[in-house]
């Protein structure tokens, strides 16, 4: 609905499941709503995207394809699109924070969400993958599509919440100045680690 407003266009969606363990049988699993809600929002608003502007000059567009395997460990959702894809170059990018393919949106003061453009969707989705010890990776090939691979844990018992640690070791790392020098104000003099080590 959102691509339609946007675009007044939006391609279809195919959805094919494959549940390995119970198969003739529906998947269901166990996970956080708002999590797998915004992980899959913003794969299907960026497919949906990268399709119609790729084939915006088509007659039809290419359907999304969605396939949800139900393995005896991990849930798979791979989301397939014929956007045009991105370059190998950058790939890594697109997870960094406020990096973004779309142009800034302007902000005004209507109602209208933009529908891309602040580049925070894709981190903030790995991030909720990754919390719960799964993950989410693209594999794009650049002139023809993006696949966008979400993993999680099929089993509870395995989906365990990742916390930081905070000890003695995490404490010190945290102590430590990280900042790099500045190429043109000197520094003070490198930190003696032994000394602090030996404290």
């Amino acid at each position: 609905m959102l691509c339609d407003q946007y675009y007044l266009s939006s391609p279809e969606l195919k959805l094919t499941q494959v549940n390995g363990k119970f198969p003739d049988q529906p998947i269901h699993i166990v996970y956080v709503p708002s999590h797998l809600h915004h992980m899959l929002f913003e794969l299907f608003k960026n497919a949906m995207r990268a399709t119609v502007e790729h084939q915006e000059n088509q007659p039809s567009l290419t359907p999304i394809e969605v396939i949800v395997v139900l393995g005896k460990e991990d849930l798979t959702i791979k989301i397939s699109d014929r956007g045009g894809g991105v370059p190998l170059r950058i790939i890594d990018r697109l997870f960094s924070y406020t990096y973004s393919t779309a142009p800034t949106p302007v902000m005004d003061n209507s109602r209208n969400a933009p529908l891309a453009g602040f580049g925070y969707g894709l981190p903030i989705s790995r991030l909720y993958a990754k919390y719960f010890q799964g993950d989410l990776n693209l594999y794009s090939l650049s002139g023809y599509g993006t696949d966008a691979i979400i993993y999680l844990k099929a089993l509870s018992s395995e989906s365990i919440e990742k916390l930081p640690v905070f000890n003695k070791s995490a404490f010190k790392h945290y102590q430590m100045s990280s900042e790099a020098d500045d190429w043109c104000i000197p520094s003070r003099e490198p930190k003696n680690l032994a000394k602090e080590v030996a404290m």
